[in-house]
């Protein structure tokens, strides 16, 4: 695609031809074509096309000024890398959900016709919804990327809901601590990502240890300082396996049948809210979660 296509193809009626185009014009285009580019940056409504434009904008509009020095250059600070990192995922994520999904799908449609009644037994089947659940997560990634919309909730109510879903036997071993209600105003589909997997992540890895847990091995607690609110959740399960970091990386489980997102998406999720997110051992073993985001 030349320059003169791309710039015709910006206003092209296919989302992916859209995107190529913005992406083509970051290579080939000119500091003269920021006005079309700003303008279909302001009526773009697919996310990752409309990110495209914006890096297009950015590099074209970065020729007409003059390069910084060295030292201002190099002074980022840490939120603004990981604002930069919050977008560039949720670009990402988002042209994989939009340009791979569709084929999957056909995938699926084709493999169940052909195969029949041996369908539900066939290990294409298992392997479409192992890659389904990893579309799944990228969903979620992509989401936990995405611009916070703050309102006012119960985040003890949400511990409540989301324990709910466990079995009375399991309840009984798991301890809560915090203010009841506890209103808070942030993102909620932010924050059920960060408590959910906390909740998770501990009762496994106590259902893991021992065949019995006792009371209190699961412990989730919840408060907030002056200037944020916090969630923390211990258990004394078999602790954590190799570097703490790694945990983190996308795609990294030690569980079976687990695609190794959650701790991802968790971090990206209150990251997004201006927060971290931190996995350390426990005094007394086991593992500590503690999630930290901005008020």
């Amino acid at each position: 695609m030349n320059r003169d296509e791309a710039l015709r193809n910006l206003t092209a009626s296919s989302a992916h031809l859209r995107g190529q185009a913005a992406r083509t014009l970051g290579d080939v285009g000119h500091a003269s074509d920021l006005p079309r580019l700003r303008r279909a940056q302001r009526e773009e409504s697919v996310t990752y096309v409309n990110y495209a434009l914006q890096e297009t904008i950015r590099r074209l509009a970065h020729e007409q000024t003059p390069a910084p020095s060295s030292d201002e250059a190099d002074v980022v600070s840490d939120d603004v890398r990981k604002q930069i990192y919050g977008k560039a995922m949720e670009w990402i994520t988002g042209f994989l959900l939009h340009e791979i999904s569709s084929p999957i799908g056909l995938v699926r449609l084709a493999s169940r016709r052909e195969l029949g009644d041996r369908w539900d037994e066939s290990e294409t089947k298992r392997h479409l919804e192992s890659v389904t659940r990893v579309f799944e997560a990228i969903e979620l990634l992509k989401n936990a990327a995405g611009v916070p919309r703050p309102q006012e909730f119960d985040l003890s109510a949400l511990v409540d809901e989301l324990l709910d879903e466990y079995k009375p036997e399991v309840r009984e071993w798991i301890s809560t601590i915090g203010a009841r209600p506890f209103l808070i105003k942030s993102d909620p589909s932010l924050v059920r990502m960060v408590v959910v997997n906390g909740i998770r992540n501990a009762i496994e890895a106590q259902q893991g240890a021992s065949a019995q847990p006792n009371p209190h091995d699961v412990t989730i607690s919840w408060g907030d300082t002056d200037v944020d609110y916090w969630f923390a959740v211990v258990d004394h399960g078999g602790g954590i396996n190799g570097p703490i970091e790694t945990a983190f990386e996308i795609g990294n489980s030690t569980k079976k049948d687990h695609i190794g997102f959650g701790l991802a998406i968790a971090r990206q999720a209150v990251e997004t809210m201006i927060g971290s997110l931190s996995l350390e051992p426990a005094k007394d073993g086991g593992a500590l979660y503690t999630a930290r985001w901005r008020k």
